[in-house]
């Protein structure tokens, strides 16, 4: 393969010292009529992009106007992807793109993209497979160089190391192999095209249909028409007991690398509060096992160094197997996930009117959700950002941002801020080393040289017993300590950088959490209720007033008519945008930005009542249906297509692309958060019952059925969709309650989740129909959907 000549060549060049002077401004003349090449990344709307606004490289954004200069100089495109937070983007952007060598090189021989993982998901999932498939790996940021047409000749993931001699050895390399070689990489491209297009089948084909075909579940599904049942349930309880790591918690190989997994820690906790015949069918030792494994997990997680133990909310993952090395990343759709996670571990733990303080979980859950609606993540606006960075400077006045920098603490510091007593106390609660709690062998650089990196090594009463003291002055130790080192945190240190855009989907992760939180709050501390569920509110309105926009009526800072839904049929198509800063992004939403906002908005509908949230989050459904549902045909039906294979469910991107070589990928699976079509399915149950709309039913339906052969031979890796499947067996739970019965939504709001539920008022009309009987009620809901 030409990927790995690739590597060969570049083992041997690995010395090479590059070639051809340093860029001017960013910008290269172009040939054949065509304007000089310049450094457009000030142009974009993305954090990340336009970090690279002053760095060498004359960066161009993806369109048709990049790939039509691709093909009109024949010179392959150099792709960077990558994301604000990562430690070794930053070290690539400092390192490697502001090197004018490396720049003149990139600029001269290839046509430098840069793209934003958040603002393209979709590129980056495609992306991401192709290097898993050619080294199984993946990783960011991700080097990528393609033909003018975007198919894959070689690429490379971030390594510590020599960012810039490595990227430019490769560069090299790869150039020389399009000059001497250009048809076999053309060839070599087309070769890796149908592992791409296999890839995006899920969800398209069954794993034994040959192209071609269809497995349309046509216009008359029922729940009898469904394969995938409550075994299968069962089944991926099994899987996921096989690589469970008893010792740390967590799933996967000693050794690996572990991320938290909201999706399958989740799946777990519901399992004891799905119907009871889905408990029965499953069995108590399954079920009490899968709570043991997501209890453990999250213990696990509580006390690690992947715990930000001073200022809350958790880091991306940890390189080793106990959680205790940390990539110190902080994504917000992560935490709101995880929050999601403890507040059902806690409600699930304890009886709901008696939540208090003390209990297991209370703490995380609170500290959690007011991190979140902290200055740090909260906007001015209402919304929420994207993540904060794991790189920053340690102290004011340094030159360089260190990974890590802001969690880190060494012992002579912690005596300089909390005394010798209490410093003692706190640091062995923390594990804080006077040379450093992190092992030679997971810092071969030398870079946490003398820190520490904090975890709960030992409870409060192993420390009443080491210190002689009462465990009650422990925790009072403790809390004070934390106080302290905080405002000493706050006011000596740089914090990390953040990447402020205002991603709709993250937004509607955070909305959620923070609806369903609102009610336990209240329970237990009733200063904080009000301030969740306020952020929650303030952050709807403001996605619902900046980036819900009437495309046939937008225009540009310019005043000219902006056509960014040009294939969109119809006047006043109202459509989402991806993400705000500093003014609407140009990208459109993916269909999972629609997904968690939908259920977002359901979520504080429960919590509020106001009928705005029901409203939009059924326009909002209408519209992910109009531009990602791939309707099944009717039965015998065959007109498919790579991007319309009509067997259900929702694709992550609409159908138009500027190259055929962006698939429309269609996923089930869980990739550590719940996957769009699981969310979708879940959402399309609940607007089912509290619209009484068969229709949403049906698509709910046939969104299981689209990932059913993989369900069934996988289950394991699909259990957001399989809560969905129990939803599909035994149906919505509906709660009918009239706006006052206030004991009756408190008692349905404490407890966790399970499968799909409708919390349904009842207005005048419908409380008259339970008098009049239910033959009464079908007719009033639709009068009242009609009215909303």
């Amino acid at each position: 393969m030409m990927g790995t000549q690739i590597q060969q060549q570049q083992q041997q060049q690995s010395g090479a010292d590059g070639a051809g002077p340093p860029a001017s401004r960013s910008q290269v003349h172009g040939s054949g009529g065509l304007p000089t090449l310049r450094n457009r990344a000030s142009e974009s709307r993305s954090p990340y992009v336009l970090l690279h606004a002053e760095t060498s490289v004359a960066w161009q954004p993806i369109n048709e106007e990049t790939l039509a200069r691709a093909k009109a100089e024949n010179k392959p495109i150099f792709m960077h992807i990558g994301f604000l937070a990562d430690h070794l983007c930053h070290l690539t952007t400092r390192d490697a793109f502001s090197n004018n060598t490396l720049a003149a090189f990139l600029n001269e021989n290839f046509i430098p993209v840069i793209i934003d993982r958040e603002e393209r998901p979709d590129l980056d999932i495609i992306y991401q497979n192709y290097i898993n498939a050619l080294d199984g790996i993946g990783g960011w940021p991700l080097n990528l160089f393609l033909t003018p047409d975007l198919g894959p000749i070689f690429g490379t993931v971030g390594e510590n190391g020599e960012v810039c001699r490595d990227l430019l050895t490769v560069s090299q390399t790869t150039h020389r192999s399009w000059l001497e070689n250009e048809q076999k990489c053309r060839e070599e491209a087309a070769k890796a095209q149908p592992g791409l297009e296999r890839f995006a089948q899920e969800g398209a084909l069954p794993p034994d249909s040959p192209p071609g075909t269809t497995t349309s579940p046509g216009s008359d599904l029922e729940v009898d028409g469904l394969e995938v049942d409550l075994e299968h349930v069962d089944d991926a309880v099994t899987r996921l007991k096989n690589i469970f790591d008893p010792v740390y918690g967590g799933f996967g190989r000693p050794g690996e690398p572990k991320f938290p997994n909201p999706a399958r820690l989740s799946f777990l906790l519901r399992l004891k509060d799905f119907p009871a015949e889905a408990y029965d069918f499953i069995g108590d030792e399954d079920v009490e096992k899968a709570k043991h494994m997501a209890f453990e997990t999250l213990n696990s997680i509580k006390n690690s160094g992947l715990r930000d133990h001073i200022g809350e909310g958790f880091m991306r993952m940890s390189s080793t197997s106990d959680w205790d090395m940390p990539h110190f990343e902080k994504m917000v759709g992560d935490n709101a996930l995880l929050l999601g996670v403890y507040l059902d571990a806690w409600l699930g733990n304890e009886e709901g009117s008696k939540l208090s303080k003390e209990d297991e979980f209370a703490d995380i859950v609170l500290g959690l959700a007011d991190y979140l609606v902290s200055p740090v993540i909260r906007q001015e606006n209402g919304g929420f950002i994207s993540s904060e960075a794991a790189y920053s400077y340690y102290r004011k006045g340094e030159q360089h941002m260190r990974n890590g920098a802001f969690y880190l603490w060494t012992r002579r510091e912690f005596e300089d801020v909390l005394g010798p007593q209490a410093s003692n106390i706190a640091a062995a609660y923390w594990n804080v080393q006077e040379d450093g709690n992190v092992p030679q062998e997971r810092d071969p650089s030398d870079e946490f040289l003398n820190q520490n990196i904090l975890s709960a090594e030992q409870d409060v009463h192993e420390l009443s017993d080491q210190f002689g003291i009462s465990a009650e002055e422990i925790l009072q130790t403790i809390c004070s300590a934390k106080e302290k080192l905080l405002a000493h945190r706050d006011k000596e240190r740089v914090r990390p950088p953040r990447d402020t855009k205002i991603i709709a989907g993250i937004n509607g992760m955070v909305i959620s959490a923070l609806a369903r939180t609102e009610i336990a709050a209240a329970a237990v501390d009733p200063s904080k209720n009000r301030k969740y569920i306020q952020a929650a509110t303030g952050a709807a309105r403001f996605i619902k007033d900046n980036l819900w926009v009437d495309t046939a009526n937008t225009v540009d800072a310019d005043g000219e008519k902006v056509l960014y839904n040009y294939w969109h049929n119809g006047p006043g198509n109202k459509v989402l945008r991806r993400y705000w800063h500093n003014g609407p992004s140009e990208t459109l939403a993916f269909a999972d930005d629609y997904a968690f906002m939908i259920e977002g908005l359901l979520d504080l509908y429960e919590a509020t009542f106001m009928d705005t949230w029901l409203k939009w989050a059924q326009d909002l459904q209408e519209t992910q249906n109009r531009l990602f549902y791939d309707s099944p045909l009717p039965a015998n039906a065959s007109q498919t297509s790579p991007r319309h294979a009509h067997t259900g469910g929702f694709y992550s991107t609409e159908s138009k692309t500027i190259s055929d070589t962006i698939l429309r990928l269609k996923s089930g699976m869980d990739v550590l958060i719940p996957s769009t079509n699981a969310v979708s399915a879940s959402n399309l149950f609940r607007l089912g019952s509290l619209f009484n709309c068969p229709r949403y039913t049906k698509m709910a339906l046939e969104t299981i059925k689209a990932f059913e052969p993989a369900m069934m031979q996988h289950p394991g890796i699909y259990q957001s969709l399989l809560a969905s499947v129990v939803t599909a067996q035994l149906g919505v739970e509906e709660i009918r309650v009239d706006r006052n019965e206030h004991e009756k939504i408190t008692e349905f709001r404490m407890r966790p989740r399970g499968h799909a539920r409708a919390l349904i008022e009842l207005h005048k009309g419908e409380a008259m129909a339970r008098e009049l009987g239910d033959e009464s009620r079908g007719s009033l809901l639709d009068i009242r959907s009609r009215l909303l």
